[in-house]
């Protein structure tokens, strides 16, 4: 099994943290491919991606926007044939996704030799493709969270891409997952193709107003991409849950309902070490009021944009006789 970030609730009481989303992606069949990169340069708003088209990549976007195409139809001609990513983009806006912006997006996998369908968020392909072979559809997946401009092939081929653009990924298996490819069965050289429909674009980090110090949290400094440090004074942890607005931003209210994505580092009080961080991978995708009692209060009223840090005495936490200290850049936050 391979796998993709996607989004949705991976979160449920009975863990004992929250955890970054993800979720299973089997990959079935492939086949050796190799192919001709047509030189294109594509640059969207002052934004220019690490990954540029090439002929593969410019075809599929070219098929895929056939509005008289069949649902079922496969947007290229097979096999395909990669001998480097490539990346098109079409549909793009005037606010591209710049490296460190998350990105979520519907998208269907396809293997580049055969052009069949390995997973999709789209239901009714699922079904459509089921009832043409006579057999089961398969579940559709969760939407893709992805933060852009890191060290995958796809985070780096949503680079400059914008809410309601469309991007086409030719890639390798081994570019796209890694050296696990061999292990599911599939030959790293064989060509995937991903087609994916941009929803949404923000930042992945809080940008908002810096605020003044708040009593009794640890101080703060910000690394150039937003990973925080955290110093502690030697001062004895509260016993009460303390709540500092580090960053305010400017977005929705976070309601006790919500969906949220966020990014956040987790120590326990006067740690010299992170006990988990999801910065450097992906955002974490939860249902807020699946979380401990200390995440949930300390982000409820709190606006999208805003970077909170929360000092969680034990009985707001896991109840283990543990402080600890979360410091959490809202990205996002969605009505149920």
């Amino acid at each position: 099994r391979l796998r993709l970030p996607t989004r949705g609730p991976r979160v449920t009481k009975s863990l004992r943290r929250p955890l970054t989303a993800a979720a299973a992606l089997l990959v079935v069949g492939s086949a050796l491919t190799a192919c001709h990169v047509v030189p294109s340069e594509q640059s969207i708003a002052g934004c220019t991606p690490s990954i540029q088209p090439g002929g593969g990549s410019n075809a599929v976007v070219a098929a895929a926007g056939d509005e008289d195409a069949a649902l079922t139809d496969v947007p290229f001609s097979t096999p395909l044939e990669t001998d480097a990513p490539q990346a098109s983009i079409v549909g793009a806006g005037s606010d591209p996704a710049e490296p460190g912006d998350v990105v979520i997006a519907d998208y269907t996998l396809y293997d580049g030799a055969t052009g069949d369908v390995l997973e999709s968020t789209d239901a009714d392909l699922l079904e459509a493709l089921a009832a043409e072979s006579g057999g089961q559809a398969q579940p559709a997946s969760r939407q893709l969270t992805m933060r852009t401009g890191g060290e995958s092939t796809l985070s780096q081929g949503l680079e400059c891409a914008t809410a309601g653009s469309s991007v086409a990924l030719v890639a390798s298996y081994l570019d796209l997952f890694g050296e696990s490819v061999a292990q599911a069965g599939v030959d790293p050289a064989s060509t995937a193709v991903i087609v994916l429909d941009v929803a949404d674009a923000f930042p992945g980090r809080a940008e908002g107003f810096p605020q003044p110090a708040t009593a009794g949290i640890p101080a703060i400094s910000l690394a150039t991409d937003g990973t925080p440090g955290v110093t502690f004074s030697g001062a004895e942890a509260p016993t009460d849950l303390v709540v500092g607005t580090t960053i305010a931003g400017s977005g929705r209210v976070v309601e006790e309902s919500d969906t949220v994505i966020v990014q956040y580092t987790l120590l326990e009080w006067d740690a010299t070490t992170v006990t988990e961080t999801t910065w450097g991978s992906t955002p974490a995708t939860f249902v807020l009021s699946d979380l401990i009692e200390g995440f949930q209060q300390a982000i409820v009223g709190q606006q999208v944009g805003s970077q909170v840090v929360a000092v969680v005495p034990p009985d707001l936490g896991y109840q283990d006789g543990k402080t600890l200290v979360f410091v959490i850049d809202i990205l996002d936050a969605e009505a149920p």
